[in-house]
C-alpha cells in the first residue's frame, strides 16, 4: 500500500458553470446498468460524493427518496443548489464540505463518486463510507472521458499544447507527481478491499461524440489544471492558441472521439 497524496483543495475553484455546461453526462446506459445491478429499491437514500454540479445527482435523484450532494468547493454546491431550485427538484440536500471530515448519518443504499476518488484520501473515505452504506448497499465510482485522450491528430495536438501552456503557466504543480502511477501501485480496488467492501467489478461504456472548438474550450475550464482562475490573465492568449491548434487539424471545427466511461462497483455485506 503506498502513502496517500494529497491534493489541493482549490483545484476546481471558479469552474462551476464550465462544469455544468461542458461536461457531457454520464451515458445513460451507464446509470441503467448501476441501478439494474445494485440493484436500487426507489425508497432509498444516495450520497453523492465530490458531486461537483451534481453530475450524478440530478440524473439519479428521482430513483431515490432522498439524495445527499456533498463537495468541499462552495462555488459548484451554491450552483447545484440554484439548478435544482430552477428545475422544481426538492429531494436533494446540498452541503458544503469535504468528503474526509464533513459529518454525514446514514445509512445510504447507494454512495457514488464521479470522477474525483483519486483526489480523496482513499482509505479514510473508503471507510467512511463503509460505515455510512447500509448492508448490501453499493459503492460506485464513476469515471468520465477525457476528449484529447485519444491517437487522433486534433488529440495529440492538444496534448502537446496542454503541455507547453501547463508549463507558461506555471500549473505543472496543481496535482501530485506521479499520481497517475501511484493509482497502479495501489488500484481502487485494493481500497475498497481492505475498507471490507466486497468488489463486484468494473463495467465499460463507449459514445460517439462530437465536439467545437468551443466547448473543447469550455471543457479546458472545467479541469483542474488550466481553468480561468489557474490561466489568469493569459486566458485570451491560450484560447486563440488552441484555437488555432484545432482548426489546423480539423479546419471545418468538428472533433469527433470515441469517449469511453466506467463505473467500479462494491458492495457491503450483509
Amino acid at each position: 500500500m503506498v502513502g496517500e497524496l494529497r491534493f489541493r483543495t482549490d483545484l476546481y475553484r471558479g469552474t462551476a458553470p464550465f462544469y455544468d455546461r461542458y461536461r457531457r453526462p454520464y451515458p445513460k446506459e451507464l446509470l441503467a446498468d448501476l441501478r439494474r445491478r445494485l440493484p436500487i429499491s426507489g425508497s432509498g437514500r444516495l450520497l453523492d460524493l465530490a458531486c461537483g454540479t451534481g453530475q450524478i445527482a440530478f440524473p439519479l435523484a428521482e430513483y431515490f427518496a432522498e439524495v445527499w450532494a456533498v463537495d468541499q468547493e462552495e462555488g459548484s454546491v451554491a450552483y447545484g443548489r440554484a439548478k435544482a431550485e430552477t428545475r422544481g427538484i426538492t429531494n436533494i440536500t446540498w452541503v458544503t464540505g469535504s468528503a474526509e471530515a464533513t459529518a454525514l448519518d446514514g445509512p445510504f443504499e447507494l454512495i457514488a463518486v464521479g470522477n474525483a476518488f483519486q483526489r480523496l484520501d482513499r482509505q479514510l473515505v473508503a471507510k467512511r463510507m463503509y460505515s455510512w452504506l447500509q448492508p448490501s448497499g453499493g459503492v460506485a465510482l464513476l469515471w468520465g472521458g477525457t476528449p484529447w485522450r485519444g491517437d487522433r491528430p486534433w488529440q495529440r495536438a492538444m496534448t502537446e499544447l496542454f503541455e507547453d501552456w501547463m508549463a507558461r503557466a506555471g500549473t505543472t504543480d496543481r496535482v501530485p507527481a506521479g499520481w497517475e502511477a501511484a493509482m497502479d501501485e495501489d488500484p481502487h480496488e485494493q481500497v475498497l478491499r481492505r475498507a471490507g467492501f466486497q468488489y463486484v467489478g468494473g463495467f465499460d461504456f463507449s459514445v460517439e461524440q462530437t465536439w467545437t472548438v468551443e466547448t473543447l474550450t469550455g471543457f479546458v475550464y472545467s479541469t483542474s489544471f488550466l481553468n480561468t482562475d489557474a490561466l489568469g490573465d493569459k486566458l485570451r492568449t491560450f484560447e486563440r492558441a488552441l484555437a488555432d491548434r484545432l482548426l489546423s487539424c480539423e479546419p471545418d471545427g468538428t472533433f469527433r472521439e470515441l469517449a469511453n466511461y466506467s463505473y467500479q462497483l462494491a458492495r457491503k455485506p450483509r
